[in-house]
């Protein structure tokens, strides 16, 4: 795959983004790659300068040989290649990117999923429904991994809940050329505003819910920000489906029928008198380890779907029978049927998510990557009403440098259900664990908690459950599977707390 220096002169004008080309006396220039990485970038590359600019980077992607630079329009480059100066560098590397691989997306049926908690629940479910109804020919974009393919080496690790846009066209390239037909894929508020998805049209968009989140410094300056990146998603989308118990369902509904017919809008929530939606869902039965469920159509809306039938969860919690009706809903609209809904959402499973297990002395142990209010309280609840608890114990953290707005919501949801608090250190950046722990517990406002404060997250762990007896529960929260903690810039290695509490309790109990 290459581009032309004239092709990408005529992509960035016709998205009125050029301002300046240095390459137009040039137009026959071979691009052979499309690069952000000045560590990644390869010889004959079209590298672009996309966030906070360095000369050395520059330098050191001039090294490597790149044949051309997209540049911020206020930056003055004296480069010996062709320069485009452009007034939105993201928004041109997504529009030069989908280009550069030859626009995948036109061939996969595209879901995208936002929402404050459970893209990466929803995105399991759906990706396992319909893995089923295309006979494994479905992609996956999520917080945890990237699936191009069916082979073990098509499966990859996730650094961002959505790609940098380079590397979202890749894979999309990689699983068409792969045979995928479909794609299931977690779109952040994030990507919105960092163009990650810029120019990408969704054949059906899920809109899960809304709370505050993702407010600070280096994220959403605002809620309303935040909000207003994530009601995207409705505007990009061909049809979209709706959780009319979202809180701010007023704004987004409002948004929805702006921008679509009512024949595109699905509406979802639980069965009840206060609430109406087009499909509902009715909890038959619910355990710890799983659920079952019936979907019921309300309206004619619904009934097109043909959909009403029971179901099997094997996850636990209502507010997964909630997203697992979102998924269910959404895969009919891009060509599953009930038996691969139905196979799908009885055999879906979630790394690092909602996972169990029970210990012999030390009570059961949960590891979930639930990580700010919304989430850690439904956890937290969910126990509370499933599980008979003598002491409700988590562990607990908050990432430096992002994230700011969540602490106090953490503080808040140990407040209103947990016996004793770990306070400890998850992905703290830049910043000093033990001060994101002052602001986590200055919101710990029942004075029944008790807190401990220990900053390494193993020796936490560990002294959780050694104080746990049988009939405790301990809840390991937000890092789930996650192989290291982010210690200024740098991904150190890390058990992941699965693994750790395995391995504690083994030793206890030898």
């Amino acid at each position: 795959m290459v581009l032309k220096a004239n092709q990408i002169t005529n992509l960035l004008q016709s998205e009125g983004l050029l301002r300046q080309n240095d390459a137009i006396d040039q137009p026959e220039l071979v691009l052979k790659g499309v690069s952000y990485n000045s560590q990644a970038a390869q010889p004959g590359d079209l590298f672009f300068i996309k966030g906070n600019f360095k000369a050395e980077y520059l330098e050191q992607a001039m090294t490597k040989g790149v044949a051309g630079v997209v540049a911020p329009v206020n930056q003055a480059l004296d480069v010996a290649v062709p320069v485009w100066y452009v007034d939105d560098p993201l928004a041109a590397m997504s529009i030069v990117g989908m280009a550069f691989y030859d626009y995948p997306q036109n061939d996969l049926k595209l879901v995208g999923i936002t929402g404050t908690k459970g893209k990466t629940s929803t995105a399991y479910m759906m990706y396992s429904i319909l893995d089923t109804a295309t006979e494994h020919k479905t992609a996956l974009s999520s917080t945890i991994s990237q699936i191009t393919g069916p082979a073990p080496k098509n499966h990859y690790r996730s650094s961002l809940t959505t790609p940098e846009s380079i590397d979202l066209f890749k894979s999309m390239r990689e699983a068409v050329d792969n045979g995928m037909t479909h794609m299931v894929m977690e779109v952040s508020s994030q990507a919105f505003k960092m163009r990650r998805v810029y120019g990408l049209r969704y054949d059906v968009g899920i809109f899960l819910n809304i709370s505050p989140d993702h407010i600070g410094e280096n994220e959403h300056p605002t809620f309303a920000d935040y909000l207003a990146h994530k009601l995207m998603l409705i505007d990009h989308s061909d049809q979209v489906v709706l959780n009319v118990e979202s809180d701010h369902f007023g704004e987004i509904i409002e948004r929805a029928e702006d921008m679509l017919p009512r024949d595109g809008i699905w509406l979802y929530g639980q069965k009840s008198e206060e609430t109406w939606s087009d499909v509902a869902f009715q909890t038959q039965h619910a355990d710890l380890q799983g659920s079952q469920f019936d979907l019921v159509t309300q309206d004619e809306q619904g009934k097109r779907l043909g959909i009403a039938d029971s179901y099997q969860l094997d996850l636990p919690g209502d507010f997964n029978e909630s997203n697992a009706t979102a998924a269910a809903i959404a895969s009919r609209l891009v060509g599953a049927d009930v038996a691969a809904i139905q196979t799908g959402l009885s055999e879906v499973k979630i790394p690092g998510r909602m996972q169990i297990f029970n210990t012999q002395k030390h009570g059961t142990i949960y590891v979930d990557y639930a990580h700010n209010y919304a989430s850690i309280a439904a956890l937290l609840q969910f126990i509370r009403s499933n599980e008979t608890v003598k002491i409700l114990r988590i562990v607990v953290g908050a990432p430096g440098n992002k994230g700011v707005s969540r602490r106090p919501g953490i503080g808040q949801a140990i407040s209103e259900a947990a016996d004793i608090a770990y306070l400890t250190a998850d992905d703290p950046q830049y910043e000093d664990p033990a001060a994101i722990a002052d602001e986590i517990q200055a919101a710990i406002v029942n004075p029944q908690v008790e807190i401990v404060r220990e900053m390494d997250r193993a020796k936490a762990i560990k002294s959780a459950i050694k104080a746990s007896q049988p009939n405790d529960v301990v809840v390991l929260a937000a890092k789930g599977l996650d192989e290291y903690q982010k210690i200024n810039g740098v991904n150190t290695p890390y058990a992941n707390d699965w693994e750790i509490a395995q391995e504690i309790v083994a030793d206890l109990e030898s």
